[in-house]
C-alpha cells in the first residue's frame, strides 16, 4: 500500500505537549514600611536625668553627713571632758532624774533636756562609765533589762514636748521621741516584748513637713545601717543596733539601788 500523501504533513501538525508553570507565583515584593517616628526617647532621656539627679543628690548628703561626722570627734571628747568636771544635783522633786551645771564650752551647748538626760544617764544608768556613755550618744540602740519600762516612762514623761513616732524598731507601746537641742537631735525610746525598756539618740530626726532635709538624711542614715550595719547617731556611728544592743541590767544600775535603798543618795560617792 503506498504511503499516503498527507504522511508527512501528519507528522508536522503534532502539536507539541503543552507544558504548565506549577511553581508558586511570585509574591509581589512588599512595599516599604513608612518609618514610625519614636517619641519613647524622649521619656528614657528623661528618666535617666532624674536618676544622675538623685543620685548626684544622695551622694552630694552622704559626702556632707561624712564630713560632718569628722568634726564630731572633737565634740564629743569635749562633751566627756565637759561632764567629768560638772557638778550633778538632784531636782527637788526630781522622780528620779538628775541634773548638772557644766562649765561654758565653746563645741558643748545644750538645752535643759539635753543635760538632764545626760546628767541621768551618766550617774543613775552608767554608775558614771564615761566609756559606755560615750558609746550610747553615738548612736547606740540600749536596753535596760529588768526595768518593767522604768526608763521607758521617765523619758516618755520628762518633757511636754515629746510625741508618739513610729519607726523600724519593736516595741509593745507606743514609741515616743524626745526632742533634743542642737547637741544630741532626738531620743526614740520604746518597750521589747519582754518589757524591757530600749532607747537610742538619732543622728537626725524624721519629720518631713518641717524639717526635709533632715528627713532625707534620716532615710540616708536608715540605708546606710542597712548595708553597713552601724548606728548612726549624734556624735558618731555605734556597731550597737537592735541586732547587737547594748545591755544594760538594771540591778546593776545607781538608779535600781535607790529604788531599793531607803534614804540612799541620790547620787553615787564615786
Amino acid at each position: 500500500m503506498a504511503p499516503s500523501p498527507n504522511a508527512g504533513q501528519d507528522r508536522r501538525d503534532v502539536v507539541a505537549p503543552l507544558t504548565v508553570d506549577v511553581s508558586p507565583a511570585q509574591e509581589a515584593a512588599p512595599k516599604p514600611r513608612r518609618r514610625r517616628r519614636h517619641h519613647h526617647h524622649h521619656g528614657s532621656l528623661k528618666l535617666l536625668f532624674y536618676l544622675l539627679s538623685t543620685i548626684v543628690v544622695a551622694s552630694a548628703l552622704i559626702l556632707f553627713s561624712a564630713l560632718q561626722r569628722m568634726t564630731l570627734e572633737s565634740t564629743l571628747y569635749s562633751l566627756m571632758n565637759t561632764m567629768l568636771t560638772a557638778e550633778y544635783y538632784a531636782p527637788t522633786d526630781d522622780g528620779g532624774l538628775i541634773d548638772m551645771t557644766m562649765a561654758p564650752a565653746r563645741e558643748v551647748a545644750t538645752i535643759d533636756v539635753e543635760r538632764i538626760i545626760l546628767a541621768t544617764l551618766y550617774t543613775q544608768l552608767l554608775n558614771k562609765h564615761s566609756k559606755v556613755l560615750m558609746e550610747i550618744v553615738k548612736g547606740a540602740h540600749v536596753i535596760v533589762e529588768n526595768d518593767h519600762g522604768t526608763y521607758y516612762e521617765l523619758f516618755r514623761n520628762i518633757t511636754a514636748t515629746t510625741y508618739t513616732r513610729i519607726s523600724s524598731h519593736a516595741s509593745i507601746v507606743s514609741q515616743y521621741a524626745v526632742p533634743q537641742g542642737p547637741l544630741l537631735e532626738t531620743l526614740l525610746t520604746g518597750v521589747t516584748a519582754e518589757k524591757h525598756s530600749w532607747f537610742q539618740f538619732e543622728g537626725a530626726n524624721w519629720d518631713p513637713i518641717d524639717r526635709p532635709i533632715d528627713s532625707i538624711l534620716h532615710v540616708l542614715n536608715y540605708l546606710e545601717y542597712k548595708v553597713r550595719g552601724v548606728q548612726i547617731g549624734p556624735l558618731g556611728t555605734s556597731l550597737h543596733t537592735d541586732r547587737n544592743p547594748l545591755r544594760i541590767r538594771f540591778e546593776d544600775t545607781y538608779h535600781y539601788h535607790r529604788l531599793v535603798t531607803p534614804g540612799a543618795a541620790p547620787l553615787p560617792h564615786h
